[in-house]
């Protein structure tokens, strides 16, 4: 089972599927943790849910998350043809404000919304090409994120908080900070360092420790041998 990380979501890829609905698929649930995104691609039929019915036409688009009670029924004379997406996320994710954002719509449905990276996902699922995982997981990764803006009332921008920015960003910037000291500051030291990063010593040093291999000593002492 192919699995992929989102915002901090470790999700599942369960099934896809498509083709042809002839009849009619009766009410039913996902439990928790599951959601199944739905691309129509022809034909006609009707969606009915406790929030209401939906006329079902091509490029129509719609999400079922967890508990939401849903059934839907093909017109014999103009089958529905769709693609489903079931993913299901894993208990211990830890997802950002983006993430939840998306976890938090159990139901949403859309006319005309293109169904061209499903059917690139269902492509590669079904042929399984060379690195066909990878190209899956990007394809989930781009939809989650095209459909996740669409939930935001205001702009793109309206799910990306302060504080998940400067989490995510905070270690790439120490990063930087220290590779510059080392490379430029002949007279570094430990207790300025770890001024410059926002750490106390030994944080620091098990920082560099982890990512470097070398306590400070041995980092300054390599990159002295170096210059």
């Amino acid at each position: 089972m192919l699995s992929f990380v989102w915002n901090g979501i470790e999700w599942l890829l369960a099934d896809i599927g498509g083709g042809e609905l002839t009849g009619e698929i009766s009410a039913h649930t996902h439990s928790k943790n599951s959601y199944e995104l739905h691309f129509i691609t022809g034909g006609s039929g009707e969606l009915i849910t406790e929030n209401g019915a939906y006329k079902l036409a091509k490029n129509d688009f719609f999400v079922t998350g967890p508990y939401i009670s849903h059934a839907h029924k093909s017109n014999a004379s103009e089958p529905l043809t769709d693609i489903f997406i079931y993913i299901q996320k894993k208990e211990n994710s830890r997802p950002n404000t983006f993430g939840k954002a998306f976890l938090d719509k159990n139901f949403f449905f859309l006319r005309n919304y293109s169904n061209t990276a499903a059917v690139k996902i269902f492509g590669e699922y079904s042929e399984k090409r060379s690195d066909w995982q990878s190209a899956v997981s990007g394809l989930m990764m781009y939809l989650l994120t095209d459909i996740t803006r669409l939930y935001a009332p205001d702009g793109n921008d309206n799910y990306t908080s302060r504080e998940d920015i400067n989490t995510e960003n905070l270690n790439d910037k120490r990063f930087v900070i220290i590779e510059n000291e080392f490379l430029y500051n002949k007279n570094i030291t430990l207790g300025g360092l770890s001024e410059k990063i926002g750490l106390c010593e030994r944080q620091t040093q098990r920082l560099l420790l982890k990512y470097y291999g070398s306590n400070f000593r041995e980092k300054k002492k390599k990159s002295s041998q170096i210059s």
